[in-house]
This record gives structure tokens, C-alpha cells and sequence, in this order.
């Protein structure tokens, strides 16, 4: 193979050609597409096929998959890859009012081992509609004032599943709202692989700021957010079938995004598992 990096024209992000899953993927070639998820924060790679053990298989070299806690759409074959869509047939087709992921979030952010990374492979796409927002979230810490930095440096924040998720959100049945209790993670978490700081709060799943004031906390969060999904700090991925999109999850939150009434989008969902 033959791997070849190009970067997206956008705050983060990064294209990958010359990956065929159908053939032996060398470990200096996974390193090449390990660095670019690291140096990039996303990569796309086009054109693979749907193999679910192929694909399945390149996931697990990043590391362990981890099921997603709605079992009931897990793929049948394996609980290492859940199902997003709006397909019927697809034996998991979500009836929220908006769709799944319609909300800025990391990825397990809410659980007590964060995941590392989210890949999603594009099934079904609509003819328009269905975008994923990527924002930088090295880029949104670096951006903020250095008082700002300062202040949160040291300060920890409350994760909940679905907080301000909406009719985005499948509710947590008991044994599964039993398994994932509040946890609490870092505002501030250094890359291990590039050392780079990150904001690591979101507006889906962060709830409060540890040692703050209901008010402060509040503002606080809101003033982050706010930073953080500012357009130039985004990436808009317009999906086609075919495409494995990787995003670092202790680098960037995403946001899926409707417009595509009508029309089946099924996407496979690999969460990679928290090594740190």
C-alpha cells in the first residue's frame, strides 16, 4: 500500500488514500494513518467497502472496542459496532424526534474510562442533508484568553449521560442508567501521544464544574461552549457510502445535524475504548 496523508481544508481533519482493507494493513503503514488521527484529529478514509470484519478488524489496531450502552442497537453480529439510523429494516432504527447525536458531545465522555476515538462507516446516505459538525478542541483551549486557561487548569467538571441532549436522546432504561452514574473528568486533558492540551467539556454531557457556584458553574460552561462551536473552529463532513470517518474524542466533539426528512442514513458506530 501506498499511504497518503492530505490535510482537510478546515481547522482539523485529514484525507487518507491507499487503504484497502481487503489486504494485510502493515504496522508502518497503520502507523502513518495512528499519527494522522493523532496530528489531525479526524481523517476520512473513501471507497471502503462494508465489511463489517474488515472494517472492524482496522478499528481494533487503535485498540479495544467497547460496546455502546443502548444495547438494543448493537449490530446482530457483534456488540463491538451499534447501528445509527433511521432505517427500519436495519433492525435499529431510532424514532426520536431528532436525530441521533443531534447535539455537541464527546463520545462516552459520561463514562468513567472516556473512549479514545469514535470511527463511523457510512452505510446509507441520503441525497442532501445528514451532515457531522467536528470541532478542534486543542484549537478551542489554545484560542481562549490566558485567564481563562488559567482558570480552569486544575478544575474538574460533572458528566451525565443525555443531559442536554433533547429529543436527541434515547433515555437510559434502569440497568443501564444504573451502570453509568455521574462521573467527573479534568476540564483540561493533555493528548498522551502529542502532549497537546484540550478542553474536554461538552454541551451535551457536561453538567457542572466541581467547586463552583451553581451560577458560576453555569456561566462559566455556557462561555465554553460557546468558544467551542464557534464556526471557525469546525469541520462540516458532508457523508457519501463508503467512508470511515475517525474522530479523537479527547480532542474534538461533533454534532450530527438533520435535513434529510424522508430518506434511510445508517451509519456503523466503532467506539474505540479509553486508554488515557
Amino acid at each position: 500500500m501506498s499511504i497518503i496523508v492530505t490535510p482537510l481544508d478546515g481547522p482539523l481533519g485529514a484525507q487518507i488514500s491507499g487503504v484497502d482493507l481487503s489486504q494485510p494493513l502493515g504496522d508502518d503503514d497503520f502507523a502513518i494513518i495512528q499519527k494522522a488521527l493523532t496530528d489531525h484529529l479526524i481523517f476520512v478514509i473513501s471507497g471502503l467497502d462494508a465489511d463489517l470484519d474488515a472494517l472492524a478488524g482496522f478499528c481494533r489496531r487503535f485498540g479495544p472496542l467497547v460496546p455502546h450502552v443502548l444495547e438494543q442497537y448493537h449490530h446482530p453480529e457483534t456488540s463491538d459496532v451499534s447501528i445509527i439510523s433511521t432505517n427500519p429494516e436495519t433492525g435499529a432504527g431510532r424514532s426520536t424526534d431528532m436525530p441521533a447525536g443531534a447535539f455537541w458531545h464527546s463520545d462516552l465522555s459520561y463514562d468513567a474510562n472516556p473512549s479514545d476515538a469514535t470511527m463511523l462507516y457510512g452505510v446509507e446516505i441520503p441525497p442532501e442533508g445528514g451532515d457531522t459538525l467536528f470541532s478542534n478542541m486543542v484549537l478551542a483551549y489554545d484560542s481562549l484568553p490566558h485567564s481563562t486557561q488559567n482558570r480552569i487548569e486544575g478544575l474538574n467538571a460533572v458528566h451525565r449521560y443525555g443531559y442536554r441532549g433533547g429529543s436527541a436522546v434515547v433515555d437510559l432504561n434502569d440497568t443501564q442508567g444504573t451502570r453509568h452514574p455521574d462521573v467527573i473528568h479534568p476540564m483540561v486533558r493533555p493528548h498522551p501521544l502529542s502532549g497537546k492540551k484540550a478542553l474536554f467539556v461538552n454541551p451535551g454531557f457536561t453538567v457542572a464544574i466541581e467547586g463552583l457556584s451553581e451560577e458560576e458553574s453555569r456561566d462559566l460552561l455556557n462561555e465554553l461552549f460557546e468558544h467551542a462551536t464557534e464556526p471557525d473552529l469546525i469541520y462540516r463532513h458532508a457523508w457519501k457510502p463508503g467512508q470511515l470517518v475517525a474522530s479523537d474524542n479527547r480532542t474534538t466533539i461533533h454534532c450530527a445535524t438533520a435535513g434529510y426528512e424522508g430518506h434511510a442514513r445508517t451509519l456503523w458506530r466503532f467506539i474505540v475504548g479509553g486508554t488515557g
